[in-house]
């Protein structure tokens, strides 16, 4: 006789009495049970569908087994390190990434459990309502275990839960705007498929959206999708979620293979900078070269890249040419381009930034990591963050910081950065970012925002007067030749990528341009 499914009252009971009404945790409470938890995670270990697929005779016992596993393993890896801020402020930094537990006797990450087993096995868009990785922009923590006889309903009563928070889901009718968790960009295929184009994916998430509303699709098919800011602040119940004036950036453009044109494009106007930073990857100072748009360029750039896409502005220093970078977005907009402008800058000029933002309601500034936070780098003056700041406050998600993780490129290729700052340890890899594209003023196209100042031809997408659908073949190639010749030569010389590219691409060969 085989025996019954798992026994989840256990792992209910905890849950009862460390998760919140508001589905936060009690860490402290957690951490007093210690011992509870470690007994659900050892029966997890030793009974799962890989080696007692009799206790889980069809595919909703082995969703919620999978559901609970990636819960109780967060929750232990997590109460292992705490006091934490962040899951991403771990010992090593490879939170999702180390295989640190056993699922019915076979080691896993999370990233395995998420991404292999749960978004590969299951094709169940919803899992991202239930599963919760230990952040505040997370799904609510369940109290109790997801239990296989009923799991698709209670999956979809976590998906009208999760939407029926006004940050992650709020309908604006007066704007024609969809306000939606960044859960629903970061796994868009989940929603419209692997394939899909980005407008495949926008009108994935507003059928998947409407249905879960109890809304006529028709009557938000053509509103925009906009995606807040995910909060990776700890899911903690002791502590009030802290998202400053001046949060991280996250870019609002994927490639998608589908996509019949360019989502996003650089604009580069030269490494003239007022500042000389050590890890600068264009190597940007005051000796630096610039050369301002003509009007060819914006012509090109108007052509080249989609209406409601994303013009990004960097280089050295866009506000020491403030006027012109108006004139520009000016031009573009007269051309036609009604998407986002995003301005790269390092917030010295802090009048001239917020004076080319308030020039345009569809713009935002990143502020550099570095300088803001004046580490590795000379810090804003001091009249400048505050500026900044309470301009930010004034103007939501309008201002950002970037990201952290310094490259070896440029003027940082043999730098040494502290542990933290490297790609690999926030689990990003050591392999290419694949960067959308740039243009620069002189008016040629190159394949990489990181690499601009090398003149290769393995960067050459086109000029000034190249068709867009030859520009779009031309960078599809170079992704092809990142996955089979760059990311494979890094590998064999035990570098980055981007170290590669800046220290022996003589040693490559050059893409082979459809062109």
């Amino acid at each position: 006789m085989a025996q019954a499914a798992v026994d989840w009252t256990p792992w209910t009971e905890l849950l009862s009495e460390v998760v919140t009404a508001d589905g936060k945790v009690d860490y402290a409470r957690l951490a007093d049970r210690r011992a509870r938890l470690d007994a659900v995670v050892a029966a997890l270990g030793a009974v799962g569908p890989d080696n007692h697929g009799e206790r889980f005779p069809t595919d909703e016992h082995r969703l919620a087994y999978w559901l609970n596993a990636y819960n109780a393993f967060t929750l232990h890896a997590i109460i292992a390190e705490y006091p934490i801020s962040s899951v991403w402020k771990t010992r090593d930094g490879q939170f999702f990434q180390r295989r640190r537990h056993v699922a019915g006797g076979r080691a896993v990450s999370l990233d395995d459990i998420e991404h292999e087993i749960l978004r590969g096995e299951f094709a169940e868009p919803r899992i991202h309502f239930a599963i919760n990785c230990g952040s505040n922009g997370c799904p609510a923590l369940r109290p109790s275990a997801y239990e296989g006889g009923d799991v698709r309903s209670t999956l979809r009563a976590a998906t009208r839960q999760f939407l029926a928070n006004q940050w992650n889901c709020r309908v604006d009718d007066a704007t024609r705007r969809i306000f939606v968790s960044r859960i629903f960009k970061m796994y868009a295929e989940d929603f419209a498929g692997a394939q899909g184009s980005t407008r495949d994916y926008r009108l994935g998430v507003l059928r998947f959206v409407a249905q879960h509303l109890d809304v006529p699709f028709e009557s938000i098919a053509d509103y925009e999708v906009v995606y807040n800011v995910y909060d990776w602040g700890l899911n903690d119940a002791a502590r009030q979620p802290h998202l400053g004036p001046i949060l991280f950036h996250e870019p609002v453009e994927h490639y998608s293979a589908g996509d019949t044109e360019l989502r996003e494009l650089h604009l580069y106007e030269g490494n003239f900078c007022n500042r000389t930073c050590a890890w600068c990857t264009i190597h940007g100072s005051p000796e630096g070269w610039y050369q301002p748009y003509a009007p060819a360029v914006l012509d090109q750039a108007a052509r080249s890249v989609a209406a409601d896409g994303n013009l990004k502005f960097y280089g050295g220093e866009p506000t020491l040419h403030t006027g012109v970078i108006i004139d520009a977005m000016r031009g573009l907009r007269a051309r036609g381009f009604r998407g986002l402008f995003t301005i790269f800058s390092n917030g010295v000029k802090a009048d001239r930034l917020i004076e080319i933002l308030d020039s345009d309601a569809r713009s935002e500034a990143v502020l550099n990591y570095s300088i803001y936070h004046g580490r590795d780098a000379d810090p804003l003056p001091a009249h400048a963050q505050p500026r900044l700041e309470a301009w930010a406050r004034a103007h939501p998600n309008r201002m950002f910081q970037g990201y952290k993780v310094l490259f070896h490129a440029g003027a940082g290729t043999a730098q040494h950065f502290d542990r933290d700052r490297e790609a690999d340890f926030h689990g990003l890899g050591r392999g290419c970012v694949r960067c959308f594209p740039v243009l620069t003023s002189k008016g040629r196209f190159h394949a990489c925002p990181f690499a601009a100042e090398i003149d290769a031809p393995h960067y050459d997408l086109g000029r000034v007067g190249t068709d867009p659908q030859t520009l779009l073949a031309n960078y599809r190639a170079f992704r092809r030749w990142i996955d089979d010749v760059l990311d494979p030569a890094a590998r064999t010389r035990d570098v980055s990528s981007c170290e590669m590219c800046h220290r022996h691409l003589n040693e490559l060969p050059i893409p082979e341009w459809p062109r």
